[in-house]
C-alpha cells in the first residue's frame, strides 16, 4: 500500500519524509505494544488503509492512512470511528491526533467524529488535535466507562 500511495501522502501520515517505512517500523506499526491497527481491504483483498491507535496512559495516539485512489469515500471516518470506540472500551480520557495544518482532509475527518474538544494546538506546521473520549463529570473526579450515560 506504501508504495500506491503519493509521497505526499505518505509525508502527511508520517509528518516527516516520504519513503516508505522500513519492514521493522511498519511491524510495529501493525501491532503496536499498547494499542490497535486496523486496516480496510478492497474486494482484492488489498490492503487500502490503516488506522493506528497506540496509547501511554491514558492518551492514546491516532494516525490514519488512507491511498490516495480511495480518499474521499469515507475510510478514514469509519476507521476513526472504529478507533474511538476501541478508545471508550478501553477506558482513554482522549486520543490525540498530530496533522500538518494544511492537511484539511485529515482536520475535516477529525470533525466529522463530533468530539469537540480543546483548540488544536500549533506547534510550527504541525497541529495536535485531542478527541475527548470520557467526559468531565460534575466535581473534577473522572468517570469510569461504566459509570458514565
Amino acid at each position: 500500500m506504501h508504495d500506491r500511495c503519493t509521497p505526499l501522502v505518505r509525508y502527511r501520515r508520517y509528518l516527516t519524509g516520504s519513503t516508505v517505512p522500513s519492514a521493522a517500523r511498519l511491524e510495529r506499526l501493525l501491532d503496536p505494544g499498547h494499542g490497535v491497527t486496523l486496516v480496510a481491504l478492497a474486494a482484492d483483498d488489498r490492503v487500502v488503509a490503516t488506522a493506528t491507535l497506540v496509547a501511554e496512559g491514558e492518551i492514546g495516539e491516532i494516525a490514519l492512512l488512507v491511498e490516495d485512489a480511495w480518499q474521499r469515500r469515507g475510510i478514514g471516518t469509519a476507521l476513526l470511528r472504529r478507533l474511538v470506540a476501541h478508545g471508550e472500551r478501553a477506558g482513554y480520557a482522549a486520543l490525540v491526533a498530530h496533522t500538518h495544518a494544511d492537511n484539511t482532509a485529515m482536520l475535516a475527518t477529525l470533525r466529522r467524529l463530533g468530539r469537540s474538544g480543546p483548540a488544536p494546538e500549533h506547534d510550527d506546521t504541525v497541529m495536535t488535535v485531542t478527541v475527548p473520549l470520557i467526559p468531565a463529570p460534575v466535581g473534577g473526579h473522572p468517570r469510569t466507562p461504566a459509570a458514565s450515560s
